[in-house]
C-alpha cells in the first residue's frame, strides 16, 4: 500500500509539473505573437476620459467572421461602441491557457476595467475609496471586483454607472499587441462594435450588454451560454494609448 502511495503522490506531482509547465509555454506563445506591434499612427488629439460612452445601435445587425485562438467564430454587430477612460484594471491570464479554457476565453482574448466621468480625474482619490480587480475565477467566470468604502465621494449609482469590464475581441494581430501594451491608469480610447459571439454552428457563446445601467440580473448577456453578465463584449477596430494609434 505503501508503495502505491508514494507512486501516486510522484505520478500526481509529474502531472502538475507538467500542467505548469504548458502552462508557461503557452503564456510564452501567447505574448510573443504580439510582442511587436506597428504605431498606426500618432495624433495631436489628446483623450478626454470625462466623456460618456458612445454607442449607436445598428439597425443592420450584420455577421462578421473572426479567429480565436483555436477556433472560428461569428460575431453579430449590435452597435458601434466608442469608449475613453482611464484602465482600472487588465486581465489576459485566464487560468492554465490551453487546459482551463472555454470557448468564450478562446476568442475575447483580454479585458479591460475602464473608469470615467469623474472617477477618471482624480485617481489618488479613486483609489483611496475604491479597489478594482479584474480576474477569472476558478469557476470560470471572468469579473470586475470593485468595493467602496464609507466617505466615498461618489453615490453608488454614478459608480455603477461610469465603471466599465469591457472583454476585447481584438480585430487584428497589431491591436492585440497594443492592447498588451496597456498599463494601469493609462488613459486610452477604443473604437469598434458591441458583439453578441455565436459558433460557426450557430451556436450562442455571449451576449454582450448594451447598456451601462444594466446588472447581471438585468442584462441582455446574462441569456448567453459563456455569458458576460453585464458586461460588455467589445470587437475592437482601433486603440488609442496616449498620442499612439493602432489599427
Amino acid at each position: 500500500m505503501d508503495n502505491f502511495w508514494n507512486w501516486f503522490c510522484k505520478f500526481c506531482l509529474f502531472a502538475f509539473i507538467l500542467i505548469c509547465i504548458n502552462s508557461m509555454v503557452g503564456d510564452l506563445i501567447f505574448n510573443a505573437k504580439y510582442s511587436f506591434p506597428n504605431v498606426s499612427e500618432t495624433t495631436n488629439t489628446v483623450i478626454d476620459p470625462s466623456i460618456e460612452p458612445i454607442q449607436k445601435i445598428l439597425e443592420n445587425q450584420k455577421f462578421i467572421n473572426a479567429s480565436g485562438e483555436k477556433d472560428k467564430y461569428s460575431l453579430q454587430l449590435m452597435a458601434n461602441y466608442s469608449l475613453s477612460g482611464m484602465v482600472v484594471a487588465k486581465n489576459d491570464n485566464f487560468w492554465f491557457r490551453d487546459i482551463m479554457r472555454n470557448t468564450f476565453d478562446d476568442i475575447a482574448l483580454l479585458d479591460l476595467g475602464i473608469v470615467w466621468g469623474d472617477l477618471a480625474y482624480n485617481k489618488e482619490l479613486l483609489y483611496e475609496f475604491i479597489n478594482f480587480k479584474s480576474k477569472k475565477t476558478l469557476g470560470q467566470a471572468r469579473t470586475l471586483h470593485y468595493r467602496w468604502k464609507a466617505g466615498v465621494p461618489w453615490d453608488a449609482q454614478y459608480i455603477t454607472s461610469h465603471v466599465s469590464h469591457t472583454h476585447i475581441i481584438p480585430a487584428n494581430y497589431n491591436i492585440m499587441g497594443g492592447l498588451l501594451k496597456i498599463k494601469k491608469n493609462d488613459i486610452v480610447k477604443i473604437d469598434g462594435f458591441l458583439v453578441d459571439i455565436y459558433t460557426v454552428n450557430n451556436q450562442i457563446v455571449a451576449r454582450t450588454s448594451l447598456s451601462r445601467t444594466d446588472n447581471n440580473a438585468t442584462s441582455r448577456g446574462k441569456n448567453g451560454r459563456n455569458a458576460g453578465g453585464a458586461c460588455e463584449i467589445m470587437y475592437v477596430t482601433s486603440l488609442q494609448i496616449g498620442d499612439k494609434i493602432y489599427r
